[in-house]
């Protein structure tokens, strides 16, 4: 999938509601066959961690409470479903891991790797990019 268009998505939001349309939009892409590249920096990596998933314990808004209340399909599920059906791959930024001493264990199986943004550079060269 070499000459497939790309696309980065840049999470630094923690709130459900945004992780939730950064992984709507890179599972459509990947769906539809371009490689997907996302990364969870900032407030957002920690919303990657088993922990708060198996807690539920997210940062909601008046969205995110809805996408509880409706038992929808949440960022991580999508994320990993569109994994299974695409080139999709997502990295934890090792600089916020660093800094909140989480560790590569700390985070869901779809974490690939925690990397730094140079490495996430050389991933996106040539893709379109997205932040939320």
């Amino acid at each position: 999938m070499d000459d497939a268009p790309k696309l980065s998505v840049v999470l630094l939001s923690p709130e459900l509601s945004k992780l939730h349309a950064g992984a709507l939009m890179a599972s459509v892409a990947a769906s539809s066959g371009m490689t997907v590249n996302v990364f969870a920096s900032m407030g957002a990596l920690g919303q990657f961690r088993r922990q708060v998933v198996e807690e539920r314990r997210f940062v909601v808004d008046e969205v995110g409470r809805e996408l509880l209340a409706k038992d929808v399909p949440l960022f991580h599920r999508m994320l990993a479903d569109a994994r299974d059906l695409g080139d999709l791959h997502v990295y934890g930024c090792a600089m916020a891991a660093d800094l909140m001493g989480w560790r590569d264990e700390d985070f869901l199986d779809l974490v690939e790797d925690v990397i730094g943004v140079a490495a996430f550079f050389g991933k996106s060269e040539g893709a379109q990019v997205i932040t939320i």
